[in-house]
């Protein structure tokens, strides 16, 4: 993830190059960094590591990847368990800390940088889904609920992160664009969830079908 200070860094050339890439010539790669030169895949030219549409990319991926997922799991219902009880407990711990968090975390955000940032808040996504799996063999609440509670601190950070990425990175001329690309890439998180559930529910006899 590159920082915003590269961002700046390429503000000047990076007019001239979109005007050259757009009249379909190529941009002069030599005495530049490998994270400002385009790439090109058969037909198709890769925009450069450290420009706003790759960055915004990354991180509508890493949405997808840790919030996305999240919202996938909890469109199975209750996390996917047939006990929402203990989850229910857990998504508590995770709104409780995720508001206190959230009101640091643009001082937090502005000390540690956006990559530190953004790495530690997609950490509590990771420890989440590990916490439900283990529910599901040991039904050991008190790990989800330490589970949410760290969730709950690392979602506020991330999304700190990415308001940051989503508003300093693109022109005024693209940030709707831009963020519409990261919502549509994001809630695909969600729709992979509820189209699991609603194969799970085809897939049961109509007896059974609305009992869990």
């Amino acid at each position: 993830m590159a920082t915003q200070s590269d961002i700046i860094n390429i503000e000047k050339e990076a007019p001239h190059t979109q005007q050259i890439e757009e009249q379909g010539g190529r941009t002069p790669s030599r005495g530049r960094p490998w994270m400002y030169k385009p790439h090109k895949i058969g037909p198709v030219t890769v925009p450069w590591y450290a420009s706003p549409p790759m960055q915004l990319l990354l991180v509508s991926l890493v949405c997808f990847l840790c919030p996305g997922m999240y919202n996938a799991l909890s469109g199975l219902g209750g996390g996917g368990q047939v006990n929402a009880k203990d989850n229910n407990k857990g998504a508590i711990a995770i709104y409780t800390t995720f508001s206190v968090v959230g009101f640091f975390a643009g001082t937090i955000t502005n000390r540690l940088g956006i990559k530190l940032t953004l790495s530690f808040g997609g950490l509590g996504y990771c420890v989440y889904a590990s916490a439900l799996l283990c529910y599901n063999h040991t039904q050991n609440s008190g790990f989800l609920i330490f589970a949410g509670t760290l969730l709950g601190a690392c979602a506020g950070l991330l999304w700190c992160a990415q308001g940051a990425i989503m508003m300093s990175y693109p022109g005024e001329e693209s940030k709707g664009k831009y963020i519409s690309w990261f919502w549509m890439i994001f809630n695909l998180g969600a729709v992979i969830g509820s189209l699991v559930r609603f194969l799970l529910l085809q897939s049961q006899t109509p007896t059974n079908r609305y009992t869990n």
